[in-house]
């Protein structure tokens, strides 16, 4: 005889996004990625504080604004990367290059609100349990460049989402990219420089143990009572106060402790930096798959590290900021074959 297997199996779960053209209308996924994602939608069940003549709840629970969101982990390809800094930094970016090789350049203001690029989410296994999320963005991102030398991670970066519905079947016909190109930390140089007109010029070598870099968008999320309509979902959502933030882990060069020198001024030293991320593949002739991250910003915080079993290191942690010259608080520039998202 012959037993069916028994249906949730890990393995089979998917997580896949598709592009929104409107609020409020979510859209069948066209990409799947290669990312674990972590679900959580709270209806916030919620029991009334009242006297009732008992020890116990005694009313039922009533409902509240749903949250919904959810936190990815795993490895980033170059050809991924614009799907996150579109629902992080800025919307309404197209790729330019009449080759195969495309550039996605960001560089979100900060005197005004960009746009949103919203997304439509779909997950779920081998059972009904699926479930579709609209009206999706990215409240904040971590990338960690691991002294391991390999991929750049997205580590615990998070989605949130503005209404949900269940079930809903995913998207069928997706898979994840066969042959990504990974954006390694081997084949990542960082740079800091002391004048906006320098800056991505000077390379700090043999220093730079790993990274991690976290931008927090704090988001505000919009709810009106508007009727049946929308009930209890997000009508949309306005940026807060974002944080940029990069810590890095430095061998005691004499290089890096000149830029622990650099922390402990009388003033702030401001520090131009960048994040160059050059892949050895070639997106198309002459033209390698990359990510550059430039951004200015401040020593703030000093921590005593080790690397291995033997090595001391120090832990130095910037926080980024508006420069006037530069006139964005960072920009990103991906190098892939993507042609849209």
């Amino acid at each position: 005889m012959t037993v069916a297997a028994l249906p949730g199996n890990v393995r089979l779960r998917a997580f896949q996004l598709g592009k929104e053209t409107v609020f409020g209308t979510a859209v069948p996924a066209t990409r799947r990625f290669g990312w674990t994602f972590a679900p959580t939608v709270d209806p916030h069940w919620t029991f009334p504080t009242s006297d009732t003549g008992t020890l116990d709840n005694a009313l039922p629970p009533y409902r509240m604004a749903v949250d919904v969101t959810g936190t990815i982990t795993g490895p980033l390809a170059f050809n991924d990367a614009p799907y996150l800094w579109a629902a992080l930094a800025k919307g309404g970016v197209s790729p330019t290059g009449g080759g195969t090789a495309k550039t996605w350049a960001y560089a979100p203001a900060s005197t005004s609100q960009d746009i949103f690029e919203i997304f439509t989410g779909e997950w779920g296994d081998d059972t009904t349990d699926q479930f579709q999320y609209a009206d999706g963005v990215l409240d904040s991102l971590t990338l960690t460049y691991p002294q391991d030398l390999g991929p750049i991670t997205v580590d615990g970066s998070a989605y949130r989402f503005a209404s949900v519905a269940y079930p809903v079947a995913r998207t069928g016909g997706l898979q994840v990219d066969p042959a990504p190109t990974w954006a390694y930390a081997a084949d990542t140089s960082y740079y800091f420089n002391d004048a906006a007109g320098a800056i991505d010029t000077t390379q700090l070598v043999n220093s730079v143990h790993d990274v991690t870099l976290v931008v927090n968008n704090n988001l505000d999320v919009k709810r009106f009572q508007n009727g049946s309509n929308s009930r209890f979902q997000a009508a949309g959502y306005g940026r807060g106060a974002r944080q940029f933030t990069v810590t890095y882990n430095f061998a005691k060069s004499t290089a890096a402790l000149a830029e622990v020198a650099k922390w402990l001024n009388a003033n702030p030293q401001e520090r131009f930096a960048s994040i160059r991320t050059d892949s050895v593949a070639a997106a198309q002739a002459g033209t390698n798959y990359s990510q550059h991250i430039l951004f200015s910003g401040f020593w703030f915080t000093r921590t005593e590290s080790t690397y291995g079993t033997a090595n001391t290191g120090v832990q130095l942690v910037c926080q980024g900021w508006l420069d006037q010259t530069l006139t964005y608080p960072f920009s990103v520039s991906v190098v892939n074959t993507l042609t849209a998202l």
